[in-house]
């Protein structure tokens, strides 16, 4: 018998403090730290990325548009033609900071233009991460809506938009992606919608393979016997167990964007007016042989980051998948 002074039952997950939950995140958080070390690994480098895109202000050191020069010594105002043949600069009173090997001034040296390379990777990691995240959530919500749909009805639906999607595989990845991007105005924003158009056809094929394994499940045929409605038995028993094909599609995702990202950049089709990696290489291949630090720091910052999401998600699959879990 309830006595009236009896507090009415809550559901466990109400009664729990928010500072027990806070201790269990934490524990969660150092038990994946203990079991996937790679994993772990990755976290770290994406979350210091995140810092650096973040607070590239604080973290810059220079302006990354800045140009540095010095007053020149051998500075003559009225130079002969023999004295311009041995030193082009000589006429010059200031002599632009070209090529300049990291040092305690720069850290990673200065480009052709005399600019900090050290400054333009922090604030290139901008452009990268908006670009990962939001290729990869265009490409995954747009997968999971196609793929779900085309393998939870199948019949025609699934017919024509496995046919549409092949269709799209038709085009080679970079080629779709370079003509999307000419046609439309090369800024951010349309650089992120041709990325993700693009990654559609792969996301929706993934997921509709998950979807497909998941219909059918006892417990789905279950809710179609007790006349569950079919948004329903996706959205509360579809969609919750094909969770890790989603994670490890939209983390593995964002590293695959990045990279092309960098790519598109490189062959002069990216971002104006941002800051890549991607044409930071392409700007320091000239010099390679005399100065390939430029080449070098922003292709090791796209290797990083794009190794860190990969080794992220693998774990992070691992770990929210029952039939991994333990491996």
């Amino acid at each position: 018998m309830t006595t009236p002074n009896a507090p009415a039952s809550l559901p466990f997950d109400e009664r729990i403090s928010p500072l027990t939950r806070l201790t269990s995140a934490f524990r969660a958080l150092g038990r994946f730290f203990r079991e996937k070390k790679l994993g772990g690994f990755g976290l770290v480098i994406v979350l210091v990325f995140s810092v650096l895109a973040l607070f590239s202000g604080a973290l810059d050191r220079y302006d990354p548009a800045f140009i540095f020069d010095e007053e020149n010594p051998n500075f003559k105002a009225d130079p002969t033609i023999a004295e311009l043949a041995l030193d082009p600069d000589i006429g010059s009173p200031l002599v632009v900071a070209l090529f300049e090997k990291p040092s305690g001034e720069h850290w990673f040296g200065t480009d052709r233009f005399g600019r900090d390379i050290y400054a333009r990777v922090i604030h290139g990691t901008k452009l990268a991460l908006i670009v990962g995240f939001g290729a990869s959530l265009i490409a995954v919500v747009a997968g999971l809506i196609i793929g779900a749909l085309s393998a939870y009805y199948l019949g025609w639906i699934d017919l024509v938009v496995q046919r549409v999607i092949d269709a799209i595989y038709a085009f080679p990845f970079l080629i779709l992606i370079l003509l999307i991007v000419q046609i439309s105005e090369p800024s951010t924003r349309n650089v992120v919608f041709a990325l993700g158009f693009g990654g559609i056809p792969f996301a929706a094929r993934l997921i509709r393979s998950a979807v497909l394994a998941v219909r059918g499940s006892e417990y789905v045929l279950a809710a179609h016997v007790i006349g569950a409605s079919d948004p329903r038995i996706l959205v509360r028993h579809v969609l919750p167990n094909i969770g890790s094909v989603l994670i490890i599609t939209f983390s593995v995702g964002i590293g695959a964007f990045i990279l092309a990202e960098a790519t598109v950049s490189f062959l002069g089709a990216g971002p104006i007016g941002e800051i890549s990696w991607g044409r930071m290489v392409s700007s320091g291949r000239g010099a390679l042989d005399l100065h390939p630090w430029e080449s070098f720091f922003a292709g090791g910052a796209i290797t990083l980051l794009v190794m860190a999401f990969n080794l992220l998600g693998d774990a992070l699959r691992d770990v929210l998948d029952p039939r991994l879990r333990g491996v």
